[in-house]
C-alpha cells in the first residue's frame, strides 16, 4: 500500500540520475528515520 502511493510521486530527476527507482529510495528513507537516522549520512 504505501509503495503504491509512493509511486504516484512524479520523479523530477534527469534519466542519467535513475538508478534507483523513487519509490524505493523513498521506502528505505522513511525506514530509516524512523529508526533514528537524522542526518543523509546516517541514511546512506
Amino acid at each position: 500500500m504505501l509503495k503504491s502511493f509512493l509511486s504516484e510521486i512524479k520523479d523530477n530527476r534527469r534519466k542519467e540520475g535513475r538508478r534507483y527507482e523513487l519509490p524505493h529510495i523513498l521506502l528505505f528513507s522513511i525506514s530509516a528515520i524512523l529508526s533514528g537516522a537524522d542526518s543523509y549520512r546516517k541514511i546512506y
